[in-house]
């Protein structure tokens, strides 16, 4: 790899070695040329070498130097479960289908239906693929992750509405799983009893950077399940911006409706790649879907990439 680059939008694969390990968004892969197209320490330790054997051209890319650093506050959120229409299209379904069933590249939906019964209870998924946040009446319950091989979860009663937040974070490109079924795959169980009758919400995030747009909204706080948030901001025409993300959760980001990619509070990544030619001189939007829990609903801009250790 002579020359990194970023997975923009939702184009970042996931490794499966017997374990499910989703790449998040950079690219980068300590190249000689970073994912900004700037050399690297490494670069001028190639170009040393080889110069020692072979000739090599006098000039050097041109470094760019740190990247102009600014902070704005994100306004109040758009939480999903207030008013779940304007995400997307909802569907039927006698049973759970796949997300590969739905709507074209469908990437994240709510798999909703209602439970009746007075007692505790264990939902068991047959399988997920990848992410699965599980709401009861909108109140979190926890989350089952492909990582951890993770398909059932104990709620505290088995009545009220219970709402699944599935995300698919990207196909494995090798191997025996190319190709595979995404979303919630199998039957989902309560106490061994399947559940039928569900409705689906295809989310379609394209609608995203948008939703703001439909004018006043009833904030209320950060609230919990997906929210989107927004703020404006100035910039430099074409100078390169790295968005901090190390505060924020789990969630996706857009600058002017163009999609930055993932970004995950785990790491190693904790900046998003801004190309300098998304930005207008005057006024610019970043939209952020957050599906976890912001720290800080504050988005910094700062000075240069932080892709986390070297591997040895």
């Amino acid at each position: 790899m002579f020359h990194g680059g970023t997975n923009f939008g939702l184009t970042s694969g996931a490794n499966d070695k017997g374990t499910y390990r989703p790449t998040v968004t950079s690219y980068d892969y300590d190249a000689p040329l970073d994912e900004a197209g700037n050399p690297t320490a490494k670069y001028f330790a190639f170009r040393d070498v080889i110069s020692r054997y072979a000739p090599v051209p006098t000039e050097t890319p041109a470094a760019a130097g740190p990247a102009p650093e600014q902070t704005v506050a994100l306004g109040e959120p758009i939480r999903l479960f207030d008013d779940p229409t304007p995400w997307g299209s909802w569907s039927r379904w006698e049973s759970l289908p796949v997300l590969d069933a739905l709507e074209t590249d469908t990437r994240l939906a709510v798999y909703r239906t209602e439970l009746l019964e007075d007692r505790p209870g264990v939902l068991t998924l047959g399988e997920v693929r990848d992410r699965a946040a599980v709401f009861l009446d909108g109140a979190p319950v926890g989350i089952l992750e492909r990582e951890h091989h993770e398909r059932a979860i104990a709620l505290p009663r088995a009545r009220g509405r219970l709402e699944l937040v599935v995300e698919d974070q990207g196909r494995v490109n090798y191997g025996p799983r190319i190709g595979e079924h995404k979303g919630l795959v199998g039957p989902a169980l309560l106490d061994g009893v399947p559940l039928t009758d569900w409705e689906v919400l295809a989310i379609d995030l394209d609608r995203v950077p948008h939703l703001c747009e439909r004018g006043p909204h009833d904030g209320r706080g950060s609230g919990v399940g997906p929210t989107a948030w927004r703020a404006t901001f100035s910039a430099e025409h074409d100078a390169d911006l790295f968005l901090d993300t190390a505060a924020w959760g789990k969630g996706i980001a857009w600058v002017n409706g163009f999609c930055l990619g993932r970004y995950w509070r785990r790491g190693p990544q904790r900046t998003l790649f801004v190309p300098g030619p998304l930005l207008r001189p005057d006024r610019n939007e970043l939209v952020v879907l957050e599906l976890d829990v912001l720290a800080d609903p504050t988005a910094r801009f700062v000075a240069g990439p932080s892709l986390g250790p070297l591997e040895d």
